[in-house]
């Protein structure tokens, strides 16, 4: 049997790795400075990245915001590192088919990740228009709690028994927000009943004499009081006040105002009525019940 094709075969092979074998070592000085000077400029993006957080701190950005620059411009000073790393490797062609490669797996990933794409979306808006910051009290999609951490992709948020809680970011697009920290100040509501007796414009006095005695309570705008109902037992009188949030304990003030106006109603002899409910029987319901009680 001819074994000749074998061993031409073998022949070509080694000729070819041997021509491998010449090239790299005729590329490792260059692949070396390559390698070096990709590891260089993943040193100056992680260098860049802390000047421009300082920097930007000095112009007051939010948080996220001043997270997003800073990543931009270390992904620009890494991207500037491959490049030189293959224009040194004399792979300039290879840069351009790069960039087309990323342009259209970008658009693939577009499509496949539609909602990765939103939150990312969504993430940058949020740090352009920073419609919450990084410890503000918020209540979006029934969850109300402390922002931690604004991120490009979800928002993380500690609620009040706390848990955390990440909200996708294009929740903040398409729900309805609400921000507890932007205003600086909350209302709280305070609810009473006073019986028919009673005289209701001196009750509408005490109970906003007693909110104003309330700490934290604040005087600009002063706690208000109103008659809103004439209840089935009590004529309703429904309070309004306003504390510093979030400095203000929403909870301790709550009960403390509502226990003060309980006091004050007391004190000045009004009558705190609970409902009352009269049934009315029939001829023969009130025999039985007669016959019943003996």
């Amino acid at each position: 049997m001819d074994f000749g094709f074998i061993s031409e075969g073998l022949t070509k092979l080694y000729d070819k790795l041997e021509g491998w074998g010449a090239g790299i070592i005729k590329m490792l000085p260059n692949l070396v400075i390559a390698t070096l000077t990709i590891l260089v400029f993943w040193g100056l993006g992680h260098w860049g990245y802390k000047l421009m957080r300082r920097i930007l701190k000095k112009t007051h950005f939010n948080e996220s915001l001043e997270h997003l620059l800073a990543s931009i411009f270390r992904i620009a000073i890494v991207m500037l590192g491959v490049i030189l790393a293959l224009a040194v490797m004399d792979l300039q062609k290879t840069v351009f088919s790069m960039l087309a490669g990323v342009g259209v797996v970008g658009l693939a990933l577009g499509f496949a990740f539609q909602d990765l794409a939103a939150n990312f979306m969504a993430g940058v808006m949020l740090a352009v228009k920073s419609p919450v910051n990084i410890g503000d009290m918020i209540e979006i999609n029934g969850t109300m709690g402390k922002v931690i951490r604004i991120r490009l992709r979800e928002t993380l948020i500690r609620d009040l028994d706390g848990h955390d809680v990440f909200i996708p970011n294009k929740d903040f697009t398409t729900n309805q927000l609400i921000n507890y920290t932007s205003n600086g100040r909350r209302r709280i509501e305070v609810k009473v009943g006073i019986g028919y007796e009673d005289n209701a414009q001196e009750g509408i006095e005490v109970v906003r004499k007693a909110l104003t005695s309330v700490d934290g309570v604040l005087s600009n705008p002063a706690p208000e009081a109103y008659v809103v109902e004439l209840g089935g037992s009590s004529v309703n009188i429904v309070a309004h006040l306003w504390f510093k949030y979030p400095e203000g304990d929403y909870l301790k003030i709550q009960s403390e105002a509502t226990v003060r106006v309980k006091e004050k109603l007391e004190a000045s002899r009004f009558n705190i009525p609970f409902p009352i409910r009269t049934l009315q029987l029939s001829p023969e319901q009130n025999k039985d019940a007669k016959s019943a009680l003996g």
